[in-house]
């Protein structure tokens, strides 16, 4: 998982890293709105900023990073349990491609395909 190149120049590490540096930073945004500051998530490209999480991940055994990423997930979830709905960063239509969560979960499902593609190719080795 921390060797195999799966998509671009990632491991299925970096990109468990990757998704956990994401649901990181969607906690704080969350945090921020329930006081009512909207300052925007990240102040540099998106391709920067995430080259940059990867890259201080990288140096973390792989153990660790699945649980940063377990933490980080449960932390959202939540938050958003715990969030008053008018508090929610829903789009104008609700949970739709407005949504300021959205994104996430399409986010995720691009990730899933790579990490799901090299799932199946280590059970064809095995097999």
């Amino acid at each position: 998982m921390s060797q195999d190149i799966v998509a671009g120049e990632w491991s299925v590490k970096d990109i468990v890293a990757h998704l956990a540096a994401w649901q990181g930073e969607v906690v704080v945004a969350l945090e921020r709105v329930g006081h009512n500051d909207n300052q925007a998530l990240i102040d540099e490209s998106v391709d920067e900023w995430n080259q940059r999480r990867v890259s201080e991940r990288r140096r973390l055994p792989l153990v660790e990073v699945i649980q940063e990423f377990h933490d980080t997930h449960d932390r959202l979830l939540a938050l958003l349990a715990a969030s008053p709905e008018e508090r929610i960063p829903l789009g104008p239509a609700g949970w739709d491609e407005t949504s300021k969560l959205w994104w996430l979960t399409e986010h995720d499902t691009e990730h899933t395909v790579a990490v799901r593609a090299y799932r199946r190719r280590l059970a064809q080795q095995q097999a």
